[in-house]
C-alpha cells in the first residue's frame, strides 16, 4: 500500500515542457497549463501544500491517450516538477527511487502516482 496514491492528467513531454528564451529556459504554454491542471487535481484531493520533507519512493504508471510510441522518461520531468510547484513535496531531489511503468491506453490519458515515504534514509 502506498502512503499516497492519486491520478494526475497526462503530462506534456519534456520536449514540450520548456523552451529556450533569451538565453534561459521558460515554461511553454502547455507547461503552464499542465502545472495548473496538476495543481488543481492535487488541491482537490487536499494534498497541495503538503510540503513533504522525507526521502521518497515514487512509482508512475503512464496511461497514454493514444497508442503511438513514446519514451516513458520524457513524461516524468514535467509531472515531478508540477508536484514540486504544487508544494506536494519540497523538491523532487527527495526522490530516492523512481519507477516508471507503461500502462494501458486511456481516453484522455492520465498518470497513476504512488508515493511512499522512505524509512531510515
Amino acid at each position: 500500500m502506498s502512503d499516497y496514491e492519486f491520478t494526475l492528467p497526462w503530462p506534456p513531454s519534456v520536449n514540450a515542457w520548456k523552451t529556450p528564451f533569451r538565453g534561459r529556459m521558460i515554461l511553454t504554454k502547455k507547461g503552464r497549463e499542465y502545472r495548473i491542471a496538476a495543481f488543481n487535481a492535487i488541491d482537490a484531493l487536499g494534498l497541495a501544500m503538503s510540503n513533504i520533507t522525507e526521502p521518497l519512493s515514487v512509482e508512475l504508471t503512464l496511461n497514454p491517450p493514444t497508442l503511438r510510441r513514446y519514451d516513458c522518461d520524457n513524461f516524468a520531468k514535467s509531472l515531478l516538477d508540477a508536484l514540486t510547484h504544487a508544494n506536494f513535496w519540497q523538491d523532487d531531489s527527495q526522490i530516492q527511487r523512481l519507477t516508471i511503468i507503461k500502462g494501458e491506453k486511456t481516453q484522455g490519458g492520465n498518470v497513476l502516482v504512488k508515493v511512499n515515504l522512505c524509512a531510515n534514509q
